[in-house]
């Protein structure tokens, strides 16, 4: 069955991996932003090439809070697991369907059919402690129990976290859970923004001004050159 949100799929888990890698997503897009300017190119292919760190970005920084990882094959990233979900963190390309053909790699697809790694006694998370002999041992059986129901004949869910950028801008960070169809396209469910810049209103008492009379000037819209194929389409 599909979880009908990241909130569902992520368990009590969600707020804090929500907040990480939201954190996550924007020191790399910083890094990546400020690079591109050194380098000085009109072109941001460059730029899309962060594909690869994102992924890297994200399981450090839940495997330092304790959780567990899943390779995926035929290339071998390493992805993380919460809550016996799959999480991939992935900067949309500037192409058509771009999210319904997200599977269109052998190790993209692989995602959907990745089975839950074993139980462990604890997962860090988010602000738990270790807790007495006793209150493990309790714990260790309910967290088998949990999982053997959970996940018999089942794959792991896939929170796809979708970024959107260019490097002039972060324009936002969206997560929903993904799932593949008989035609091998990717539907959504419970898609959601979980971060976007503030957008700052026009303060017509600002300068003196209003909108009454005469015409506002639109923000200027920079296009997004068609980037190319992330190299992980094998």
């Amino acid at each position: 069955m599909v979880s009908l949100s990241p909130a569902e799929a992520l368990g009590s888990h969600a707020p804090g991996v929500r907040d990480l890698l939201v954190e996550v997503v924007r020191s790399r897009h910083d890094r990546e932003a400020e690079a591109h300017l050194a380098k000085g190119s009109r072109y941001s292919m460059g730029f899309g090439s962060q594909w690869r760190d994102l992924l890297d970005d994200a399981l450090e920084a839940l495997a330092d809070r304790g959780y567990q990882s899943h390779k995926l094959a035929p290339a071998g990233y390493e992805l993380p697991v919460v809550n016996d979900s799959l999480i991939y963190v992935w900067r949309v390309p500037g192409t058509p369907d771009a999210v319904s053909r997200f599977a269109s790699s052998p190790t993209r697809k692989n995602g959907f059919c990745a089975r839950p790694p074993d139980p462990m006694l604890f997962e860090l998370g988010f602000g738990n402690e270790p807790e007495s002999d006793d209150e493990a041992s309790g714990e260790a059986e309910k967290v088998k129990v949990e999982h053997l129901v959970r996940v018999v004949g089942d794959s792991m869910p896939v929170v796809l976290v979708m970024v959107h950028s260019s490097p002039r801008q972060l324009q936002s960070i969206e997560w929903a859970v993904a799932d593949l169809d008989d035609e091998g396209k990717v539907k959504l469910h419970g898609h959601e923004a979980i971060w976007e810049p503030e957008l700052i209103a026009a303060d017509a008492t600002s300068d003196g001004g209003s909108f009454d009379s005469g015409t506002p000037v639109p923000p200027a819209v920079e296009p997004r050159k068609q980037e190319g194929t992330d190299p992980d389409a094998r």
